[in-house]
């Protein structure tokens, strides 16, 4: 893989605009939750783009049909300013035993949605919520997608994930053939919503922005002393991310990485590209 500029090590900053489809997608559709996802819309996504501009920073961004259709003017921003949009869903649906004829109807819609409304194809997916079925790699085989970023086979290092033929509670499992779309793995380490979001029966969030702080660089530390050349992807959300204190704390780090002379912080479409190369 050749990086640029003598970097040894890539930074994927990636950003999840569910907005009100993270929680549509749950059922919960009542007004103050609805607030919450409106936040990160009209307060969550200003915040993130001034402070990647400030920072010269390109990011990806995984945005949900529900999401470019409410907010189309927030999301033509993204793109205005250099940043890259992936397929994330239509309403943040989740793909865990879903019908193929029905996964492959709501692909088709998402991308309809991308193409009317900014005007771009999609080079990458990411699955809502982590949520995949066992036909979601070969979907997004057929429809041409570069990349995939959602799984957990690896921390830093893309790799391009095997089918799973058999799984034998007795025996072993059975892989089978190596999917054609590059994964960059993804971690609930690396992200802010687990660690921050409070969501009744489901996650408690309201983590320590220091230890989130100390999570991130370390995880970068280690990345960059050990595994050259790999990537770090990290997962951010506008309606939590957003807040005062974690956008202190996302200075920090950003003030932090951007000084580190052997990391390259790209797009995960341009860092696919570099680690096709031959």
């Amino acid at each position: 893989m050749p990086l640029p500029d003598g970097k040894t090590f890539a930074l994927a900053v990636t950003v999840d605009f569910d907005a009100q489809a993270a929680w549509l997608a749950k059922g919960k559709n009542d007004p103050a939750t609805m607030a919450r996802g409106e936040f990160g819309a009209e307060v969550g996504v200003p915040r993130l783009l001034d402070i990647f501009d400030r920072y010269g920073i390109p990011t990806t961004w995984g945005i949900p049909g529900h999401s470019i259709m409410t907010w189309p003017d927030r999301c033509k921003d993204v793109l205005a300013q250099g940043h890259e949009i992936c397929a994330h869903g239509v309403y943040h649906e989740n793909l865990n035993d879903m019908p193929e004829p029905i996964e492959r109807k709501l692909m088709t819609r998402q991308i309809e949605q991308h193409l009317d409304i900014l005007g771009t194809r999609p080079r990458g997916y990411r699955a809502p919520s982590g949520t995949m079925s066992y036909n979601t790699m070969e979907i997004l085989e057929d429809f041409g997608f570069d990349w995939h970023s959602s799984l957990s086979g690896r921390d830093f290092e893309p790799y391009y994930p095997r089918e799973i033929k058999e799984i034998n509670l007795h025996g072993a499992t059975v892989f089978g053939r190596p999917y054609r779309v590059l994964e960059f793995p993804t971690s609930w380490f690396l992200e802010d919503w687990v660690a921050f979001e409070y969501v009744g029966g489901y996650s408690m969030g309201l983590s320590s922005t220091d230890v989130v702080l100390q999570r991130w660089n370390d995880s970068l530390e280690y990345g960059l002393k050990y595994v050259t050349p790999g990537v770090m992807t990290l997962v951010l959300h506008p309606q939590s991310i957003g807040r005062p204190h974690h956008m202190m704390m996302l200075d920090r780090f950003l003030e932090h990485v951007t000084s580190l002379p052997d990391l390259w912080i790209a797009r995960l479409s341009d860092i696919f590209d570099a680690w096709t190369t031959e």
